[in-house]
């Protein structure tokens, strides 16, 4: 039926009927859009119909395990201490692997143990698997492989990527997490986990990234109007109509279970979604869905669908 007949046709049934229709929440047209078929879809704009797996949330097969974004220091407490249950408690064993990492490896492996064992964590180890060479060595994968949880970390994007792209590295801390074991990307790092990525953090260009988390465009470091401008210009493009976007800042993480999220820290979590486009008004132009995410916030990946925190009874109750 054609969209625009929709009023001429209701406006002919009676009003005792008009009482009894219940107009969903965006309007008729909104309903109608949301419903389509995935066929419809593809015939109306969306490129390719449906994308593949790893670009569509709404679809995408995210492991069970959890996974633990830092966007940068100061790394919330928050995140920490979930960090310190979810590997298994302090006596966990927990790899530092500074994969990303441009000048000192040791030293950024030792600024990321902090951390945790401040928590009290007490076996906290460095993992310097910081080459291709290493990352394609099973000797090396085979240590990777014997840890509660890993951390990654580094300040450079493209550095992790050139370890660890299409690596058995890579391969393991895909199986890692898939076995319900805990992954953590700290700072520059955490942006390797998703489908794409900046490999450079004052440059546009985007690149595919490891895809444990399918389906995101992550952005970790994330601050200041260029850095939203490039996202927003990212998650435009037709590649990504189905995708998220996330920008990370310090200070904040996202806890990722199973394909929901939940934001933990003082700062914002910014999510842009492009599936469902503001339409343009007179006083604004359209564009794409916006999400400022603050602690205890949650991010339905597949529903695309956040929630506030739960209401804290108040004290005395």
């Amino acid at each position: 039926m054609n969209l625009e007949r929709l009023g001429s046709i209701t406006s002919e049934l009676s009003s005792s009927l008009l009482k009894s229709i219940v107009v969903p929440q965006g309007g008729l047209r909104g309903w109608f859009a949301r419903h389509r078929t995935a066929a419809q879809r593809g015939r109306n704009g969306r490129p390719d119909g449906r994308p593949e797996c790893d670009l569509d949330v709404a679809v995408a097969e995210y492991p069970a395990g959890p996974v633990i974004l830092m966007g940068g220091t100061p790394v919330p407490d928050e995140a920490v201490v979930a960090a310190l249950h979810m590997a298994g408690g302090r006596s966990a064993r927990v790899a530092v692997v500074p994969a990303a990492a441009t000048a000192n490896p040791e030293e950024e492996a030792a600024a990321a143990a902090r951390p945790f064992t401040r928590f009290g964590m007490k076996r906290v180890e460095p993992l310097l698997l910081d080459s291709r060479e290493k990352a394609a060595d099973p000797a090396w994968v085979a240590r990777l492989r014997e840890y509660d949880a890993i951390v990654l970390c580094g300040d450079s994007p493209a550095r992790g990527l050139h370890v660890l792209h299409a690596t058995a590295a890579a391969n393991a801390l895909r199986e890692h997490v898939q076995g319900g074991r805990l992954l953590v990307g700290m700072d520059a790092a955490a942006s390797l986990f998703g489908s794409r990525l900046f490999p450079h953090p004052a440059e546009e260009g985007v690149t595919v990234g490891l895809g444990i988390l399918p389906a995101l465009l992550i952005d970790a470091g994330f601050s200041g109007a260029w850095r939203f401008s490039r996202l927003v210009r990212a998650m435009s493009a037709p590649e990504a109509s189905a995708m998220l976007g996330a920008g990370l800042d310090a200070g904040t993480a996202l806890l990722v279970t199973d394909g929901e999220a939940k934001v933990l820290g003082e700062s914002t979590v910014t999510v842009l979604d492009p599936w469902e486009r503001t339409a343009p008004t007179e006083d604004r132009p359209g564009g794409l869905k916006v999400h400022l995410l603050t602690d205890g916030y949650r991010l339905n990946f597949r529903m695309r669908r956040a929630t506030p925190p739960e209401p804290q009874p108040a004290e005395g109750k």
